[in-house]
């Protein structure tokens, strides 16, 4: 199984779908784990269980609790200064904080990767959270293997065993989902929390000279989204290898940027301008600061000076001043910067930028960012899913053996398929499910239960939608007559269709299900 990344929309989703699949019988079954991002939370959440040996049903109401009681980055804000000791130099980072926020103990605690390497119950071949390193931009893996020659890391930055194991749990998840504009690079190991007995040094020991200026870790996504490529690598030699069920809850939007539109009109004033009124300020400023100074020095002198003097001289002084200091600190801001780009481009841009109004540089700032925000978030995405998907649709081990559990795919017409099989069309009621379901955004944060509940729903009724359509579609002749190897499972996923094509489900209040329709 690979759960892609997605924010809480992809932990609510990929919940569902474990849900369901221990409502079948066929949770016991996996044998290879591979998360990415928000799925990183539903699956190191489930080991960790799996290690407690926690039914699932335990396991599915405490990860439901937690999901719906946990805003990652509002808590995360509150404790983004909080840990630091007084005169600390330890920069401010929302990443850091966000780690600290699964490390409570209603989550991961200050639990090891040693736990889940070392522990016995844990029913996976393969379970696999996938990171991306930013030294060589390739997949950084944290990997629990029944093979002994397993590498932890990946081949250009390898993690020896001992480190692995004492990394917490609660900054791999960070680590997996630090998905890039929302968060800075989690660095490993300087950033990591380590035990006392194992600190630091120890790890920078073990890991050699090439981690020694530390390995700027960022989401999992970023390389695949999906985490198909670590599953097909650990099972490379498998023949047959296992059915390998993607869980992807990437949205398509129909259009990915559009160019934000102009201001009604350009302006007069130019940066030329803006820059000429600056000096005058400073100026102006620093005229008035000298008079003020001069004013109150002569008041003092006098002996008449009065409580209401501060007010009059001091304060306004002080103020005048401040501004003047700032324009002269900003100013000498702007020119390293311009420093910076001759050096670089060997160019002075100012005589061209000087001839733009405020509003035409604002907006070709605005441009900029949006369409480098357009293009990490859904360009690169869109080609790298569809690198990643093409690489295993197009290997012919996996014949038969691929089911792609797509948040969209109950809202899919398949007018030849439901013509034959009328019974597997999905009700409208599912098909605003889906819908509603690939409508929730990627945020760390549910605004309400409703937005869980349909989620998580949609993860249940998809999961056996696309199940019984591969029964369909790919054993032909396995299923349909008792006896036949796969017609027991058949009939279960039958009889749960039933009770998710019913125009109840999701069960809840009439308010929130209005709200689904």
């Amino acid at each position: 199984m690979c759960l892609s990344g997605g924010g809480y929309r992809a932990a609510a989703f990929h919940l569902g779908t474990l849900r369901f699949l221990d409502t079948v019988g066929l949770l016991s079954d996996v044998v290879g784990l591979s998360t990415v991002s928000g799925g990183t939370l539903t699956g190191l959440a489930w080991v960790v269980s799996q290690v407690d040996g926690k039914p699932f049903k335990d396991f599915h109401e405490s990860f439901s609790a937690y999901l719906l009681r946990t805003n990652v980055i509002a808590e995360a804000l509150t404790g983004l200064t909080t840990n630091r000791d007084h005169g600390s130099h330890a920069w401010a980072s929302l990443i850091r904080s966000a780690a600290d926020v699964y490390a409570r103990p209603d989550f991961l605690g200050d639990r090891r990767f040693g736990e889940v390497l070392d522990a016995k119950q844990v029913q996976f071949q393969e379970a696999i959270f996938n990171t991306t390193e930013f030294h060589t931009g390739l997949d950084f893996r944290f990997r629990r293997s029944t093979n002994p020659g397993t590498v932890l890391g990946n081949n250009g930055n390898r993690m020896p065993r001992p480190v692995a194991s004492h990394a917490r749990l609660a900054d791999i998840a960070a680590a997996s989902s630090c998905f890039p504009g929302g968060f800075e690079p989690l660095v490993f190991p300087q950033q990591f929390h380590w035990p006392q007995d194992y600190p630091l040094d120890t790890a920078l020991a073990a890991l050699g000279p090439g981690f020694q200026n530390g390995l700027p870790l960022m989401d999992g996504g970023i390389y695949d989204n999906q985490g198909i490529d670590s599953l097909l690598l650990a099972f490379n030699r498998a023949d047959p290898p296992p059915t390998l069920v993607i869980c992807d809850v990437s949205v398509q939007a129909p259009e990915m940027y559009n160019v934000p539109e102009n201001p009604t009109k350009r302006g007069w004033v130019t940066l030329n301008g803006v820059s000429w009124m600056a000096y005058g300020l400073f100026f102006l400023t620093l005229l008035t600061a000298g008079i003020l100074a001069w004013r109150g020095f002569e008041t003092a002198v006098e002996g008449a000076w009065a409580p209401r003097d501060y007010f009059l001289y001091l304060v306004p002084g002080v103020l005048a001043a401040s501004v003047a200091t700032a324009l002269v600190w900003v100013r000498a801001r702007l020119e390293d910067v311009m420093g910076l780009l001759k050096r670089q481009m060997d160019l002075d841009v100012w005589p061209s930028f000087k001839k733009l109004t405020v509003l035409e540089f604002a907006q070709m700032l605005v441009l900029r960012a949006t369409s480098m925000l357009a293009l990490t978030s859904q360009v690169f995405m869109k080609r790298v899913r569809g690198l990643v998907f093409g690489k295993v649709y197009g290997d012919s081990r996996f014949k038969d053996r691929r089911i792609s559990n797509l948040i969209a795919a109950l809202t899919v017409d398949r007018p030849n398929l439901f013509a034959k099989h009328p019974w597997l069309k999905p009700g409208a009621h599912l098909t605003a499910l889906g819908a509603q379901a690939c409508q929730m955004p990627t945020t760390l944060w549910f605004t309400s239960k409703t937005q869980f509940v349909i989620v998580e729903a949609a993860g249940q009724a998809t999961i056996c939608y696309v199940l019984l359509r591969h029964l369909i579609e790919h054993h032909a002749g396995q299923y349909e007559a008792p006896g036949q190897p796969l017609h027991d499972l058949y009939e279960r996923l039958r009889k749960e269709w039933t009770v998710f094509n019913q125009p109840g489900f999701p069960p809840m209040s009439e308010q929130s299900q209005a709200a689904v329709v």
